[in-house]
């Protein structure tokens, strides 16, 4: 199976997967991506931390070729919850 690494970016840095995961295939690392990018807002997001800003997970295959890019944020509060995830989009 092939290897990919999904590295992380804020708005003033970049998270480096440095051990990357095997999926079957770049659709399933896509979802592996998504997945992640929920899982960050929701962590941010319930925290109090803003989420206004787009984030993204980038993901590179073992050669280190820049595939897909996963784009995330939370948008804007309404009512006393926390902040609503937007769906992850795609940038390919």
């Amino acid at each position: 199976m092939p290897r990919y690494y999904f590295h992380y970016r804020t708005e003033d840095r970049l998270i480096r997967d440095e051990s990357g995961s095997e999926h079957a295939n770049l659709e399933a690392a896509e979802k592996s991506a998504a997945e992640m990018g929920r899982a960050i807002i929701e962590k941010v997001a319930g925290e109090g931390g803003a989420m206004d800003a787009p984030r993204s997970i980038e993901i590179q295959d073992a050669a280190g070729q820049d595939l897909l890019y996963v784009v995330f944020w939370a948008g804007p509060k309404v009512g006393s919850g926390p902040a609503t995830p937007i769906e992850p989009a795609t940038v390919h």
